[in-house]
């Protein structure tokens, strides 16, 4: 066990418990989240989530914020606070959905334009794609483009230049064929904002959103956020809880995950929504467009089988920003974070609810979503004992949920490796430029008998593994490991490499980097 699990402080919120009705008759918040303090400490423990917020909002009053834990793991062990910044990762897009349907309201776009009719210098490998391509695929991710997340991890890469590498970008499967998420798209939408107003992507929702709404603790650029006031990033590796270093890839990668925020800005967030983009005596965005984007526009396909239980859900789609399923026979609008953030709206319920940790992938999150919709409307009781539902959770997205895919990957791997084998060439054949056109150079260099190599912002070092392969442990935040294959001709000439993610599932293609 860490140390800093057995050292959790529980803060009391700065808004306490409101007395107020939830759906069964006679049930107060105090009797609904009586037990809450309690089973999320236990919770986070189990899951080996250093810090987490949450707050709760019930027809328009907050009924639960709390802040637990510690900003990051190190010897001072600070306390979150309700003031504490997490990074909110992929529920930043929602804001950007937002905006751009601030300018679908003025009439400077519509959903279904294409993305060239205001970004023409848009262009992807398709040529079809590049033309037909529309701000509505972009929004609920039906583009179907390969995912291209090795260029965002890069981190030295800007907008400008992630656009003209777009060419280079191919289908992963046939355009509009189902659904396939991308980061990438969301960062052109950044840049369509960008064109339509002639402000930054950064700064059109600095003011048009975050102004009007008063999310005063909320920031894009973390470098504008006090130290003492961020939640640093966490990942299990090793079985051992690491903080990672600060992600300058964040400048690049804005419209799509960049923000930092709090629990009690995110709820005015989530408020707006479910006001229907009503704030204080304004309209800021209209009915219409507000629900459209919360309606379904790319459904997602459910797997129901007689043996589900009430968490699988019946139906799943993705909005404009927003990822769409039933629960317990309501509509749950919400959307997750890489990071360790979620964020839901039950807007029949006037319920919203956010959760924000600093562990990246973990299921707590999610999880304590359900645990306060169970508490809300069906029994406080079941929501807060663990039983059979952590039985469910932790194998889904428990403590070491990533770290054990790249140890059982590691495994297979070691069990099949050629032990004493040797390279077929010298070290120093090694050494070159290897390129892939729409991830840029990799650098590969002979530094004290071993080598390394430098990608974008990353220094990886390359441990011989056998034959013509290496293995670099933790090469790149979130810190995957890589086995690298060398491509040697008969001749001995050193081809090109290629690289396998070692605990990463999700890549739809392969890295191939051809020497220069």
């Amino acid at each position: 066990m860490h140390s800093y699990l057995s050292e959790l402080v529980i803060l009391r919120p700065v808004v306490a418990f409101a007395i107020l009705l939830c759906i069964t008759p006679g049930a107060t918040a105090e009797d609904r989240f009586a037990g809450v303090d309690q089973y999320i400490t236990a919770a986070m423990e189990k899951w080996q989530v250093p810090g987490l917020a949450i707050e709760v909002v019930k027809n328009g009053e907050t009924v639960l914020s709390r802040a637990y834990g510690v900003r990051t793991v190190d010897a001072q062990n600070e306390p979150v606070t309700l003031g504490t910044r997490f990074s909110i990762a992929s529920c930043t897009k929602s804001f950007t959905a937002c905006a751009i349907a601030m300018l679908v309201d003025e009439g400077k776009l519509h959903w279904d334009d294409t993305v060239q009719s205001h970004l023409p210098e848009f262009k992807v490998a398709d040529p079809y794609v590049t033309q037909h391509a529309t701000v509505r695929d972009l929004l609920c991710h039906r583009t179907n483009l390969v995912a291209g997340e090795l260029l965002l991890m890069r981190g030295d890469v800007s907008n400008a230049e992630m656009l003209q590498r777009l060419g280079d970008l191919p289908l992963a499967k046939p355009f509009r064929s189902g659904f396939a998420y991308s980061n990438l798209m969301y960062d052109v939408l950044g840049q369509i904002i960008e064109a339509k107003t002639g402000q930054s992507w950064q700064a059109f929702v600095a003011e048009r959103i975050f102004t009007p709404l008063e999310l005063g603790s909320t920031a894009i650029d973390r470098g504008s956020i006090p130290e003492d006031l961020i939640a640093t990033r966490h990942r299990i590796y090793d079985a051992t809880v690491s903080p990672l270093r600060s992600q300058e890839y964040d400048t690049y990668t804005s419209a799509a995950g960049a923000i930092y925020s709090t629990a009690g800005d995110m709820s005015k967030w989530l408020q707006f929504h479910l006001n229907e983009g009503h704030v204080g005596n304004r309209q800021l965005v209209s009915k219409n467009v507000m629900r459209e984007m919360c309606a379904v526009q790319q459904s997602i396909p459910v797997r129901w089988r007689p043996n589900s239980d009430v968490y699988d859900p019946r139906f799943t789609g993705y909005g404009l920003g927003w990822f769409l399923r039933d629960y317990r026979g309501r509509k749950v609008v919400q959307h997750g974070g890489a990071w360790g953030a979620e964020t839901a709206i039950l807007p029949e319920e006037d319920l919203s609810i956010v959760v924000l940790t600093n562990r990246d992938w973990n299921g707590l999150t999610w999880m304590l979503i359900f645990d306060v919709i169970d508490a809300c409307l069906d029994s406080p009781e079941r929501a807060w004992q663990k039983g059979r539902k952590w039985d469910k959770w932790l194998p889904l997205g428990g403590p070491d949920a990533q770290d054990r895919t790249r140890a059982e990957q590691f495994a297979k791997l070691a069990a099949s490796r050629k032990q004493g084998s040797q390279p077929s060439v010298a070290l120093e054949s090694f050494a070159g430029v290897y390129q892939m056109p729409f991830y840029g150079d990799l650098i590969v260099k002979v530094e004290n008998r071993r080598l390394h190599a430098d990608f974008g912002q990353y220094h990886v070092v390359f441990d011989h593994w056998d034959d013509n392969r290496c293995y670099a442990r933790g090469a790149i935040v979130p810190l995957f490991d890589w086995l690298v294959s060398f491509d040697v001709a008969d001749d001995g000439t050193v081809r090109a490499l290629e690289i396998n993610h070692i605990g990463w599932d999700k890549p739809d293609e392969r890295f191939v980097f051809r020497r220069m």
